[in-house]
């Protein structure tokens, strides 16, 4: 077995991004201290959606082998005046959160049903916490490597929906008149690929808002008008592409550029209120696709990296890091005598040069979403390629993993629709090749659904102390409230438990 330690893209913008804040932890964390019962006047939240600590493991190992340092958030563990807990994600109506039900419960302080963004199982809508901040005097903004409309954001902002209704929640943005949205989801807003055909971008400029595309865009956005920015047609491409694609990495601005700009656009405010969220990890993980998931947590600890550098020049800042559950739970497996093997293995995500979204492109069976202009023009037929020796080199161009004929074929049954996986929730052929690349990169997998895992949180700032310890989903949204000094609480539903096969409330939700 070739094995290549190839460095990984040295001059990217996924380092560059955040370099230079790293040096600054140290200082950061000591002098950002707070003093006991201080209240902070702007509140950052990050969220490494679909993280798993064995995620967040990888990433600060991958991170060492592709960079030569490690990440920013654990690096925070060895660093006086920061506080850890775990934080209980479940929802209304299981043990196992989706990403709307997890961030509902923070930004309403309310579990849900999953699959429905901040309303009661009885049609009870919630106030938003960026309703209640709005009406206390902060800015808000919300920056996402995802679709903008996304559970995750949407969950800080909007109310009574179900998660899928992205079209009703970019109207809600402009209602609520959130003044920082950057991320993907253009689709959402242009009249051309709306259902109603309603021109959301018009509506938007008509109250103010400065229109953004590209990356330049937002380099030179105006810091006196609000901003919608949107990088793409759905969810921003995953870092993986990103860096090895120079019109991507030109157009797409990274996670740590957005949450750059948004910071020095809020900070002209008094008080402000920011979510960032490195969404696409979440994607990654669903698809069993390490490089893609491994890559984008680098790329949320290089926007860590910005906020630490920020809080650094501003101590009246509280920065809460966290993610809103598991997804997928990999593992490092122990591979070879003594487990000599298992470095080695992992070595190799160094070699991979394609996420697992643009690898089914080229097998066949998805379509380019950058091709796709007109929403009326019928999809092209989608032919798999079932040509063993097509499939091996695909694999081998876009990963470097050189697949035998024997395993090539194990793939054909998932090409075409007709695998049968010894456990059902593996059955996807992103799964099955995500169990494939587990012999190249040694990264194994439990399936391609969220699970109930305890998650880590961190804090440091004015109030961090409070997020120490084990701690309820909910209990964010007390502690942000109340920071602000605002006197608030939703009505609650009590956890459905017992609820009948029949009743709809416990409908698997596996999507993210």
């Amino acid at each position: 077995m070739a094995v290549s330690r190839r460095k990984f893209l040295s001059g990217s913008g996924l380092v560059a991004a955040g370099a230079a804040a790293f040096p600054h932890i140290a200082r950061s964390v000591d002098t950002a201290s707070a003093r006991p019962g201080q209240k902070p006047s702007k509140i950052i939240h990050l969220v490494a959606d679909g993280m798993s600590l064995a995620t967040l493991s990888m990433a600060d190992q991958l991170a060492h082998l592709s960079r030569k340092r490690g990440l920013a958030w654990l690096e925070l563990h060895q660093r006086a005046g920061a506080h850890h807990g775990l934080m209980n994600m479940r929802s209304l109506n299981s043990l196992v959160t989706d990403s709307s039900a997890a961030s509902s419960s923070w930004g309403s302080g309310s579990r849900i049903v999953n699959g429905t963004v901040n309303i009661l199982p009885d049609g009870r809508e919630l106030t938003t916490i960026y309703e209640l901040f709005a009406q206390a005097g902060w800015k808000r903004g919300l920056v996402t490597t995802t679709e903008i409309t996304h559970a995750t954001p949407a969950g800080f902002a909007t109310k009574g929906l179900k998660r899928e209704a992205a079209e009703a929640i970019a109207t809600q943005y402009l209602d609520r008149g959130v003044e920082v949205l950057l991320g993907g989801g253009r689709k959402f807003f242009d009249k051309t690929k709306r259902k109603d055909k309603r021109d959301v971008f018009a509506e938007y400029r008509g109250k103010n808002y400065a229109i953004l595309n590209e990356a330049d865009d937002l380099a030179g956005a105006p810091l006196d008008k609000p901003w919608l920015g949107t990088f793409a047609p759905s969810h921003l491409p995953f870092t993986v592409d990103h860096t090895r694609d120079v019109k991507l990495a030109k157009a797409v601005p990274t996670l740590a550029a957005m949450t750059k700009r948004a910071l020095e656009k809020l900070v002209r405010h008094e008080r402000f209120i920011l979510q960032v969220e490195g969404g696409r990890v979440d994607h990654g993980c669903h698809m069993n696709d390490a490089a893609a998931a491994f890559f984008d947590q680098i790329a949320f600890d290089e926007a860590l990296e910005v906020c630490i550098e920020f809080q650094r020049q501003h101590a009246d800042t509280l920065l809460v890091i966290t993610t809103d559950h598991s997804t997928g739970n990999p593992g490092l497996n122990g591979t070879g005598l003594n487990y000599s093997l298992s470095p080695l293995l992992f070595s190799n995500l160094l070699d991979v040069k394609a996420s697992f979204s643009e690898i089914l492109i080229q097998l066949g069976v998805a379509q380019d979403p950058r091709k796709i202009s007109v929403p009326a023009e019928p999809e092209k037929k989608l032919v798999p390629v079932t040509d063993p020796s097509k499939i091996i080199a695909i694999i081998k161009e876009t990963t470097g993993y050189e697949l035998t004929l024997r395993r090539a074929k194990l793939l054909l049954p998932f090409l075409k629709k007709e695998g049968e996986p010894v456990y059902n929730l593996m059955n996807s052929l992103t799964c099955q090749l995500g169990q494939l690349m587990a012999n190249y990169s040694g990264v194994g997998w439990t399936s391609g659904a969220h699970t109930s895992d305890y998650v880590p949180i961190s804090a440091f700032g004015p109030g961090a102390e409070r997020f120490a310890g084990f701690i309820q989903n909910t209990d964010v949204f007390r502690h942000y409230t109340d920071l602000a000094g605002i006197d608030f609480r939703n009505p609650e539903s009590p956890l459905i438990g017992a609820a009948a096969p029949d009743s709809g409330l416990l409908a698997p939700h596996w999507t993210a």
